[in-house]
């Protein structure tokens, strides 16, 4: 058995966070592959894994760990049983939980006690002790409710410009960014890879390969000729989402892996979660 469960974090922390989530695997042993991703903050409650990233390197995985985003489609091994509950760290999230820049944890992933000292591992023992998923998620909220003072004005503004960027078409080009700031072309860049972990153009290159993905899975074929003209050619299309998705176009219709389906059910809490997520 092997199940992905996807819960929306409550109203006042969704600036931090943008998906509780809960994974379980009965088998002995498990592998698979996962899109590239943004942050993740997951606790292992029982199992440890590896995790591979797009630049070649591998990470164990075991208690509390940080990873930091995905330039690129992720592979893991399990050892099962396993259960971990995970949370999408979101760019303001990560600004108020770590006070690290983004880019120095691209592609990584890290005992999160580095970054939050022993205290995280209380967190750990609290939620294995957790009776069913709604604690959990309760305890989750109060955790990141917790953060909410930390968050800075002007890191919200920041991110929410940022954000609507990158709804706002397809491939937004970078220019079009510069034109929503009045700070200089070398701050916000700089301030992207601070709180995103890559450049605005790698931004927008991945979540426009994860959005086709997305909509070869579902069949999506209005979408699909609107992404199109997004691309060089249906070549580069593939290409992109086989980097990104870590599958084929073909396999998303037809053949999609078991973890990929299972991720594909966040779409099912669209309204309650950031529309770049849902869309994702």
């Amino acid at each position: 058995m092997v199940s992905l469960r996807y819960f929306a974090p409550a109203e006042d922390v969704r600036d931090l966070v943008s998906v509780y989530y809960l994974f379980e695997v009965e088998h002995p042993r498990f592998a698979d592959n996962e899109r590239a991703a943004i942050a993740q903050l997951r606790f292992l409650l029982e199992g440890t894994a590896n995790l591979g990233f797009a630049d070649g390197k591998s990470y164990s995985a075991k208690d509390s760990m940080l990873v930091g985003p995905s330039t690129g489609a992720m592979s893991f091994d399990l050892e099962g049983p396993f259960r971990m509950f995970g949370v999408g760290l979101l760019p303001r999230g990560w600004a108020a939980l770590t006070n690290r820049s983004a880019a120095d944890f691209t592609d990584k992933a890290v005992p999160a006690q580095k970054i939050f000292t022993d205290e995280i591992n209380k967190n750990l023992e609290i939620l294995r002790g957790c009776k069913d998923v709604s604690e959990m998620t309760d305890w989750a909220d109060r955790f990141f409710r917790d953060a909410l003072p930390k968050v800075k004005p002007e890191i919200e503004q920041f991110t929410k410009m940022v954000d609507a960027w990158l709804s706002s078409e397809p491939s937004p080009p970078v220019s079009a960014l510069m034109e929503r700031s009045q700070q200089s072309s070398r701050q916000v860049l700089r301030t992207v890879n601070k709180l995103y972990g890559m450049a605005p153009k790698y931004l927008a290159r991945k979540y426009r390969a994860l959005r086709a993905a997305r909509a070869y899975a579902e069949h999506n074929e209005a979408e699909l000729l609107a992404l199109e003209d997004a691309f060089y050619d249906q070549s580069h299309m593939i290409r992109e989402i086989k980097f990104f998705a870590g599958t084929t176009p073909t396999k998303l219709r037809v053949a999609e892996g078991e973890t990929a389906k299972l991720i594909d059910q966040r779409k099912l809490l669209k309204g309650e979660i950031p529309t770049l997520t849902s869309e994702t």
